[in-house]
């Protein structure tokens, strides 16, 4: 028992020694008989006891005992129990010790109060003394039972932060979640506030992948599956950006419905860095980071495999440098390495999206970047993979691009360097089905390159290689021939099935080779789409027309239309508008007698844009006509809302319409919707006497073909104009 001392009216303050084997109460009240009442049962039960007679000396002796325990009394001077019990909460120690509190007052409020400012229990006084040890032993279980769960949550919280692994648990009917510490800290929450709804946790996926994770984690719900997913997260910066794995199971109910996904959440961010240096260490070359000769392999069987499946060509080049020997011996190795860098991001420059491998969605295996198509497979040898290629001179090109590129200078180690590359070209499925054959070939090809004298490119097959050097050949005299005046323009009348006066023509151009005689239009047109000279083709074809039909006005020999073809690649890749209307205004013609002939393909992928761009024609005065109608797909769906002046049957239902009652019936039924949409036809194609009478019956509007004439030079159709009886100046139509 301490000291009492009558003249202060307070127990004396000393201090006692803390017997670490004992359990210790702080004991504060002012009234000391309280004190002095409850210490002596407290004390024979083995606890030890200090004491305070208000909340300013408690807080005091709190903070230098640090006890187990706090009986405190609710009213006392300078500073009451309930601003003590605040005040000792808000300290590190005392956030979680208990706290009894002790009142003579009897109404709900305090009680309430003292709750609310942190007191784990209450007793009303009077106070029974020789009950409080065992009161007092039963809190201190508790708080022990409390400490240790505790500890066990703090190691195992130090524990998911070391292995950067957090839990987390969905309530389904509610909506609810809870998480742990370590997964506040991986998505960047507050570490106070360990719940919410699953909703806060999928808003810190990456937005790329936020929709498929929260589909299937709403899938194995549905389904009551395990799930595994890896994704990226964001913390509480959009900079840091964490690769998570992300696992759980459902929690069934009797009926085997999911009440609860339990899961965890890893962090395995270097793991896959690691993983992937290491992946890139086996699969890429060190020097100029491209895939190595394993990575090629792999990305070749993926293209083979896609390839067969798809019946599709590509082609594999087999790239070297020329006298790359000589950089290392006279400049070192360092500047060799550097070469080697600089033509590895020329390759990957060059090459255009077109060329490279472009596999549907979800059949790559790995996601590779597109500069996979281009591999160092050792020393100075370069590969190139090239996807899905119309025809071998499609490689041929983009060799002769690569090729280009490789011979500008370099400056390496302050010295310029010029170095070639020769090229040899396997093509899948002619030069090989496997990986061996088609790298053996290119190989083969390039070594043939070499003996030819280097800086070049050979194709493994003779006849690839001849009719690539051929199409490469015509390439560069038709833009020779456009150039120079080498085209000619024939002229096909088109005439009215009543009256049989001309009442249009259709130019037609030819080119006449010099050395290889007549080439067809199906050989040089495709040719100069693919190669970009149908702009230049078309703005020739546009202009002489418009002069000729201008020439024949203004000699008095007929005011009628001339009708161009125009392929869908002028206006895709070109400015149609600006050339037609260059034509009108350069040759002063009325736009009216400029029809201008398209197919269907122009407006298969999107409707609406071809919809704007033939508004965009009707705007210039110009007529327009839909050629070989009947053949494409979306003729009928589309045709009443195409602002179009003419449609042009195909002459494949001309051809057999006086022996095919069904190519009469289908010729009849564009004629007549023809008719109720307002629109002229014109049929092509008639070769004899039957067929103009049948589209005579059909009130055909005007007919072409070689019952009429053939295809004719300018002097000849001249001639022919001359030769009508009732030439359209005479009578006035146009």
């Amino acid at each position: 028992m301490k000291p009492f001392s009558p003249s202060s009216n307070k127990a004396v303050a000393s201090d006692p020694p803390r017997d670490h084997n004992r359990p210790m109460v702080l004991l504060v009240d002012d009234d000391v008989s309280s004190l002095i009442m409850a210490e002596g049962p407290l004390e024979d039960a083995g606890i030890q006891v200090v004491q305070a007679n208000d909340g300013v000396e408690a807080i005091a002796q709190f903070k230098k005992h640090q006890p187990d325990l706090v009986i405190m009394d609710a009213v006392m001077p300078n500073m009451d129990g309930f601003e003590a019990i605040a005040q000792i909460r808000q300290t590190e120690l005392g956030s979680h010790v208990p706290i009894l509190m002790t009142t003579g007052l009897d109404d709900l409020d305090s009680i309430t109060r003292a709750y609310d400012e942190g007191a784990t229990d209450f007793l009303t006084k009077p106070i029974n003394f020789f009950i409080l040890p065992y009161r007092v032993q039963y809190m201190l279980r508790s708080k022990d039972t409390a400490d240790e769960l505790r500890s066990s949550q703090s190691r195992l919280d130090n524990a998911q932060r070391i292995a950067r692994l957090g839990h987390w648990e969905w309530d389904i009917a509610s909506d609810t979640a809870t998480w742990s510490l370590e997964i506040a800290r991986m998505f960047g929450f507050d570490n106070r506030l360990l719940y919410g709804s699953m909703e806060s946790l999928f808003s810190k996926v990456d937005p790329s992948c936020r929709k498929e994770v929260r589909q299937n984690t709403e899938l194995a719900v549905e389904s009551a599956n395990s799930i595994t997913l890896e994704f990226d997260i964001f913390g509480r910066h959009e900079s840091d950006i964490r690769f998570v794995r992300l696992e759980a199971e459902p929690k069934l109910d009797s009926n085997g419905n999911c009440t609860h996904m339990l899961g965890t959440v890893q962090d395995i961010t270097e793991s896959a860095h690691a993983q992937k240096h290491i992946h890139d260490l086996a699969y890429y070359d060190l020097v100029t980071g491209l895939p190595n000769r394993a990575q090629l392999r792999e990305n070749l069987s993926q293209i083979l495999h896609w390839s067969e499946r798809q019946e599709n060509q590509f082609a594999l080049l087999f790239l070297d440098l020329d006298h790359f020997k000589q950089v290392n011996d006279s400049l070192g190795h360092d500047a060799g390495d550097e070469l080697l860098k600089q033509v590895s991001e020329r390759l990957a420059a060059v090459l255009r999206e077109s060329d490279t491998l472009s596999f549907p969605e979800g059949e790559h295996a790995d996601n590779s970047e597109s500069n996979d198509t281009v591999a160092r497979i050792g020393g100075d040898e370069f590969v190139v993979l090239l996807g899905c290629i119309n025809r071998p001179e499609d490689a041929a090109r983009v060799a002769e691009r690569i090729a280009e590129s490789v011979r500008e200078p370099y400056l390496l180690a302050d010295v310029e360097v010029t170095v070639t590359t020769t090229i040899g070209i396997s093509v899948y499925p002619e030069d090989g089905r496997d990986s061996e054959s088609l790298m053996k070939h290119a190989d083969v090809a390039m070594y043939h390159a070499k003996e030819n004298g280097r800086n070049g490119y050979q194709f493994y097959s003779t006849d690839i290689h001849e009719h690539a050097l051929s199409r490469f050949s015509m390439e560069r005299e038709l833009k020779h021939a456009i150039t120079e005046q080498g085209l000619t323009l024939l002229y096909q009348p088109k005439l009215d099935v009543l009256t049989g006066r001309t009442v249009g023509v259709e130019s037609l151009v030819r080119w006449n080779h010099p050395e290889r005689g007549e080439i067809a239009p199906a050989d040089f047109i495709p040719l100069a789409e693919e190669t970009g000279l149908i702009m230049p083709l078309g703005r020739w074809v546009l202009n002489e027309a418009a002069r000729q039909v201008q020439e024949w006005k203004t000699q008095g020999l007929g005011v009628f239309s001339i009708a161009v073809n125009c392929s869908p690649v002028q206006f895709t890749q070109g400015n149609m508008i600006r050339d037609i209307e260059d034509a009108i205004i350069n040759n002063n013609i009325d736009p009216n007698l400029l029809e201008i002939e398209l197919t269907e393909n122009l407006f298969l992928h999107n409707i609406e844009n071809g919809i704007e761009l033939l508004n965009n024609l009707k705007e210039l005065g110009v007529q327009i006509a839909l050629d070989g109608f009947g053949t494409g797909i979306s003729s009928l769906s589309y045709l009443k809302r195409l602002p179009v002046d003419k449609i042009k049957i195909d002459r494949t239902f001309v051809k057999e319409l006086h022996h095919d009652k069904g190519d009469e019936a289908i010729v009849s039924a564009i004629v007549t919707l023809g008719h109720r949409l307002n629109l002229s036809i014109v049929a092509e194609g008639i070769e004899n006497l039957e067929q103009l009478n049948i589209l005579r019956k059909l009130n055909c509007n005007e007919v072409q073909g070689y019952y009429f004439s053939y295809p004719l030079s300018h002097s000849d159709f001249t001639q022919w104009l001359e030769d009508q009886e009732d030439p359209p100046a005479k009578t006035g139509t146009g």
